[in-house]
């Protein structure tokens, strides 16, 4: 009885091991997947952001166009015939002087702006201000 019962005892040790093993590894696990979550969250935030970016400057490029064709700038993204990027939403205020432009994004929601101006325009409708004109300056 002796023999059997040091062979239960290392057989209960052995199981204690195991599930302890299974537990640090659902843990490390776990906490895998939660870092990635938030590095593939913020890279497409970044994404995003990039997009808009290219809008402004794409808005810039079609706003010199524009001026060069008819010598006044576009009061809206529609009298450009510009297309945005999918998920991003152009805001464009033209006067004789210039032109100012704003860009957004659905998934973005509040926490990010892009704007961008030339000329002497009224400031863009949101809380982003560019520094200097032809700047394309996003909220962070």
């Amino acid at each position: 009885m002796a023999g059997k019962s040091r062979f239960v005892l290392i057989e209960l040790l052995m199981e204690v091991v195991c599930v302890t093993a299974l537990l640090v590894m659902s843990a490390l696990i776990a906490f895998q997947s939660s870092t990635a979550a938030s590095a593939l969250t913020s890279g497409r935030d970044e994404r995003h952001l990039a997009a808009m970016k290219s809008d402004l400057q794409r808005v810039a490029e079609q706003q010199v166009l524009h001026y060069l064709d008819s010598s006044e700038f576009a009061h809206s993204p529609e009298d450009l015939s510009f297309v945005s990027s999918a998920g991003v939403a152009i805001e464009l205020i033209g006067s004789e002087d210039g032109w100012a432009a704003t860009a957004s994004h659905e998934r973005l929601g509040d926490r990010h702006a892009c704007a961008i101006f030339y000329g002497s325009v009224p400031a863009p409708s949101t809380s982003v201000a560019p520094h200097g004109p032809g700047e394309v300056f996003c909220t962070e």
